[in-house]
């Protein structure tokens, strides 16, 4: 136990403007689309660090798809 006592729970929150015209990757599906596996992966690494790396027992996500289909 650390010197905050034991997690229970982490909640992430990450969100950026990005520009259709200077980022295209983010829009494009046949790219890659969509800004979850762009920046998705810092919140999994915090969890990752928060809790030793154990296996959740549970995993809850939201967002929002774009006009172009990709989320």
């Amino acid at each position: 136990m650390g010197s905050i006592g034991e997690v229970k729970g982490l909640t992430v929150s990450f969100g950026v403007a990005f520009e259709r015209d200077k980022t295209p990757r983010f829009f494009t599906k046949e790219l890659g689309g969509g800004v979850v596996r762009e920046i998705g992966i810092y919140g999994i690494q915090l969890a990752c660090l928060v809790f030793n790396n154990e296996k959740p027992e549970k995993i809850c996500v939201n967002g929002e798809f774009m006009d172009t289909g990709e989320f």
